[in-house]
């Protein structure tokens, strides 16, 4: 009985350190990636401009588009 003891405790002890070990690589992964979604609304905005760069009237109807949609929704 003693030694099934001593297995529970040593699993117990060894799964302890494998979730303390995740959670360190999950937590280091979290932040890595709100890191890289930080830039996403700086690159985004560039993403439009570059678009609106290259199609100017496009990108006006586009917008007016969008706009009388969005206002017939808001009726």
């Amino acid at each position: 009985m003693a030694n099934e003891t001593d297995a529970i405790r040593d699993d117990i002890a060894a799964l302890k350190k494998q979730l303390a070990d995740l959670m360190k690589h999950t937590s280091a992964a979290a932040r890595a990636k709100a890191e890289d979604l930080k830039d996403l609304p700086e690159q985004a905005g560039e993403t439009l401009r570059e678009q609106v760069r290259e199609s100017p009237l496009a990108s006006i109807a586009i917008a007016f588009i969008a706009g009388s949609i969005v206002g017939r929704m808001m009726r």
